[in-house]
């Protein structure tokens, strides 16, 4: 089964997922390469810098947002919002969210409350 990892799981770089064809989506990328930059102290930002290039190695590019996810995220945010949860702030997991459902994968994360609501639509799992 597809799997797409949340960027918490990259962040301990947890990618030992039995069972599962394990992706990243290119948001997930672009968070780390925030955290990057956030990162004030320079021995920190090399330790960030060298474990985004020891995960690229492993998990290759990321799966794009393209317009396939763009229609699932729509679909996503209906359903926060029916849930009466709010969008804002939860843009990129919910992004991530879609892409996986656009590909008809499922979404392996730490924080699955960050992803309530979304049943129907995308599997979310722990490790």
């Amino acid at each position: 089964m597809k799997a797409i990892l949340d960027t918490n799981l990259l962040v301990d770089e947890s990618l030992n997922h039995p069972g599962y064809e394990i992706a990243v989506s290119s948001l997930s990328w672009a968070e780390l390469g925030l955290g990057i930059r956030k990162a004030t102290d320079p021995a920190e930002r090399a330790r960030r810098e060298a474990r985004v290039v020891r995960l690229r190695a492993v998990l290759g590019p990321g799966i794009p947002f393209d317009d396939a996810a763009a229609d699932a995220y729509e679909a996503v945010c209906g359903l926060v919002l029916a849930n009466g949860r709010e969008v804002r702030g939860r843009a990129i997991d919910l992004m991530i969210a879609a892409t996986a459902a656009a590909r008809g994968a499922i979404v392996i994360t730490h924080n699955a409350d960050d992803f309530a609501g979304l049943e129907g639509l995308v599997t979310v799992v722990t490790p």
